[in-house]
């Protein structure tokens, strides 16, 4: 894999935001705060580099390069899927939405609350 170098104790990711949108870069960064330092870089129109320096030494600089890249690809297709499904969501929270007020609605009625809410009608 040719997008990353590791140089000076630090491993040096340089990632396509046309590919990886920077939330999907953030969110993969943040799941290597944990262990690493992180240090994000470049401009967010071409060229973002993230910046990995592990807080302990290890001899498993290449593993926690490709793991990062395991990162973007999974935080990327956890966004396809979001946009995919954004509009399923928002149809099962309006039907949910619905079912709630005209049961809230039915029980006030019912209840005669509904009547006694409206102060012009004293």
């Amino acid at each position: 894999m040719g997008n990353y170098e590791i140089k000076d104790g630090s491993i040096f990711v340089s990632v396509n935001p046309k590919i990886y949108p920077l939330d999907v870069i953030f969110s993969a960064a943040y799941i290597f705060t944990d262990k690493n330092y992180i240090v994000l870089d470049g401009n967010p129109e071409e060229e973002v580099i993230v910046e990995i320096k592990p807080k302990e030494k290890t001899d498993d600089m290449e593993k926690i390069a490709m793991e990062f890249n395991n990162e973007l690809v999974n935080y990327g297709s956890y966004a396809v899927q979001l946009a995919r499904n954004a509009h399923l969501r928002e149809h099962i929270l309006h039907r949910v939405l619905q079912t709630a007020g005209m049961s809230a609605h039915r029980h006030a009625q019912e209840t005669g609350s509904l009547e006694n809410s409206k102060p012009w009608k004293k």
